[in-house]
């Protein structure tokens, strides 16, 4: 294999690895918009803004994605009594969106 193939194969591994992350790192972004949108700071704090009682700092480190997901379409499913109004018609982009935004939230160190 010739240097220029070499170099141009791990240029492209290199660009596929990326890819994935990047696409990652959109859906996190666009998941905050529709967190945002949907008035989520009213009942949830993350990063000490919005509502104290219920932060949401640490979660994605807790909970699993579909955890995530079911406390955001059925959340008397999670919690009987909890007073969580639930979002079952979110379209699913903006559902993924948002689970992959709340599960960015991790415990720091």
């Amino acid at each position: 294999m010739t240097r220029l193939a070499a170099g141009i194969l791990i240029v492209g591994l290199t660009a596929g690895a990326a890819a994935p992350v990047m696409a990652q790192d959109a859906a996190v972004t666009k998941g905050r918009a529709v967190f945002e949108a949907q008035k989520c700071l009213m009942c949830h704090s993350v990063e000490d803004k919005g509502n104290k009682n219920k932060p949401l700092d640490g979660v994605g480190s807790t909970l699993k994605p579909e955890e995530i997901k079911k406390w955001i379409t059925a959340p008397k499913d999670m919690k009987a009594d909890t007073k969580m109004k639930a979002y079952p018609s979110l379209p699913a982009e903006d559902l993924d969106a948002l689970v992959a935004y709340i599960s960015s939230l991790k415990k720091k160190a």
